[in-house]
């Protein structure tokens, strides 16, 4: 009978601590939340970076190599020469620095998950 007690307790503990562990994991998930961020877009050789309006930072663009070709071809239809800043809208994440890598030399990551717009820079984009 205490063999059998010894093993219930174990089961409960165990079920116990998977459901805090699946609490956690669902909280840290739902603190991640996609943002609709507005601000300029550069694409080149070496550059991939987005400044959002009004801030000094810059942050090295990742996503889908889908979507990446696509913001791609879309910034050379709006960029006038090389390594012009483009007008954009996006939904994503920010991430942490980079370790390595040409992103490591920006202040950040931003994970784009969709393009909601892309145009020529002008002065009134961030006001």
């Amino acid at each position: 009978m205490k063999k059998n007690a010894n093993y219930l307790i174990i089961i409960l503990t165990f079920l116990v601590l998977n459901a805090c562990s699946s609490i956690a994991d669902s909280q840290s998930r739902s603190d991640i939340k996609e943002k609709t961020l507005i601000g300029h877009y550069i694409y080149g050789h070496e550059v991939n970076s987005f400044q959002p309006c009004n801030k000094k930072e810059v942050f090295w663009v990742k996503g889908s190599n889908k979507l990446l070709e696509f913001m791609a071809k879309k910034y050379s239809d709006y960029a006038a020469q090389p390594y012009d800043e483009v007008f954009v809208e996006i939904i994503g994440n920010f991430e942490n620095r980079a370790t390595d890598g040409f992103a490591m030399d920006y202040d950040g990551q931003i994970h784009v998950m969709k393009m909601v717009l892309m145009k020529k820079k002008i002065e009134i984009d961030c006001k």
